[in-house]
């Protein structure tokens, strides 16, 4: 599972908040199963990233919002890797 997150004046952990927002009303108007089961997924991954992850590291790394990018946030074991698209 992954997340990919737009970056366009704000930074990293903006940019999480809002996606994790936007999940939220995403998955309470959602009727198929299946969507709902693939956005819970996401919202379980981002949630976990916004608890965990250290966005001042993520801001010296220039996931600042200074310029536009999309990003790509995964898991692999305990650990989060972020990376430009």
């Amino acid at each position: 599972m992954e997340v990919v997150l737009h970056l366009a004046g704000h930074c990293i952990e903006t940019s999480a908040k809002k996606r994790y927002e936007m999940l939220v009303q995403e998955l309470l108007k959602e009727d198929d199963e299946e969507r709902e089961k693939i956005l819970a997924e996401e919202l379980e991954l981002l949630l976990d990233f916004l608890k965990k992850a250290d966005f001042s590291e993520l801001r010296r790394r220039g996931f600042d919002g200074s310029r536009e990018m999309r990003v790509r946030v995964k898991k692999v074991g305990e650990e989060f890797v972020v990376e430009e698209i």
